[in-house]
């Protein structure tokens, strides 16, 4: 699997760290509606007849893999801002160098990890000056380190979605675009807006249906602007069609839940599983809260209830907010385009107070001070496994 190329922008202190990096590989959005014609059986070929040197590799034997990093809010408020111009330098002039370098830093290895990753941005992009809650904007700077460290895209279905209005859609969807990051949750057009999402990996076609419950009382420019409503039977539909239109692998990335909470509420529970049940999913997964919510293994499909916060620093001033978990779902091909899930493996992280850096709690080698990490280890441990995901096979993400 070819190694996916190392952030310039890294510091001495993140560049030790991508000494670690695990092989991944690159995506880009499918065009494409129709999966690809198979290649001729090993019985279609004469054994007899020596085949030429440049002959077209035979099919890879089933099962094949395909693994997708799925991480929670980037929510940048504006301590991160400052933090990274200080960390460019221009913390004292008027430039706007960003560097978010030394905050995205831990994730690096994981990203690398996996064959696909996908980021929730929270926020629009917007201009200078850039504003905080409640209704935030966001230096396009953020998109190019996400870019450059190994994420292939982002969902952008929040309730922060329209804070900018439709200049602010836009502005992030164009900068998604020029950043080569795949994007699906708010649109520019209608016609865009119903085109089933496919990101194309490795010849592996994934599809994501988002959506978010609020847009926080802002209008919408017109109903298909942003994926709103955490209706089942509406993204059942959806997921439906995804498939239909050539996505081997469907995923739901839903923003929902109550903030700062340890349990998904009822609806979101009740969401969850009803989605799980109708087939249509191979994994779904949910962030809003920014808290961390349980695993769940439902009628053999895996709920990730609530990720919490990737990076951000809240004003409100809970433990809750700064702890977050990354998850990989490893997905085997058993049979020729069906795909199911064969491990899901989580890493706990907890975001360090000044300056703020993601930090893994497994072991988190002086990122944040031993005694908070296994605090934070044993409390998020305990809300992930509330229904049960550990008995159910949930294992520790670990890298080679």
């Amino acid at each position: 699997m070819p190694q996916r190329p190392l952030p310039a922008f890294l510091s001495l202190g993140s560049t030790l760290l991508v000494a670690l990096l695990i092989g991944g590989c690159a995506a880009v959005p499918s065009d494409n509606a129709h999966p690809s014609a198979p290649a001729p059986s090993a019985e279609a070929i004469n054994p007899a007849s020596p085949q030429p040197a440049s002959s077209a590799p035979a099919t890879p034997e089933v099962p094949a893999e395909f693994s997708l990093m799925v991480t929670g809010d980037v929510l940048l408020h504006p301590q991160l801002l400052d933090e990274a111009k200080q960390a460019a330098g221009t913390e004292s002039g008027n430039g706007e160098d960003y560097d978010f370098g030394p905050l995205l830093a831990g994730l690096v290895p994981y990203v690398q990890d996996a064959d696909a990753a996908l980021c929730n941005l929270e926020t629009p992009i917007g201009e200078p000056p850039y504003s905080g809650y409640p209704r935030f904007t966001v230096p396009e700077a953020i998109l190019g380190e996400l870019e450059a460290i190994g994420y292939d895209g982002c969902t952008t279905a929040t309730n922060h979605t329209v804070d900018a209005g439709t200049a602010g859609v836009e502005r992030t969807l164009d900068a998604l675009e020029a950043n080569e990051l795949f994007a699906t949750g708010s649109y520019r057009t209608e016609k865009e807006s119903k085109k089933p999402s496919i990101l194309d990996v490795e010849d592996v076609k994934l599809g994501v249906v988002t959506s978010t419950y609020s847009l926080n009382g802002l209008p919408e420019a017109a109903d298909w602007q942003v994926d709103t409503g955490v209706d089942a039977k509406e993204l059942i539909a959806r997921g439906k069609a995804t498939r239909k239109a050539g996505a081997e692998i469907v995923v739901a990335a839903v923003h929902d839940g109550a903030e700062y909470s340890t349990e998904p509420t009822a609806s979101q529970k009740r969401l969850g599983r009803e989605l799980a049940e109708s087939g249509v999913f191979d994994f779904i997964y949910m962030h809003h809260t920014h808290s961390v919510l349980p695993i769940e293994k439902h009628k053999g499909t895996w709920i990730v209830y609530g990720l919490g916060n990737s990076v951000a620093k809240h004003a409100t001033p809970t433990i809750l907010n700064r702890e977050g978990i990354s998850v990989k779902a490893t997905f085997t091909q058993e049979e020729p385009g069906e795909w199911d899930v064969s491990e899901l493996s989580w890493v706990p992280h907890q975001l360090s107070k000044e300056p703020v850096a993601w930090c893994q709690v497994f072991d988190p080698a002086g990122c944040i001070p031993e005694a908070e990490a296994k605090a934070s280890l044993k409390r998020t441990m305990a809300t992930v496994d509330a229904y049960g995901a550990f008995a159910d096979g949930l294992q520790e993400w670990t890298l080679d």
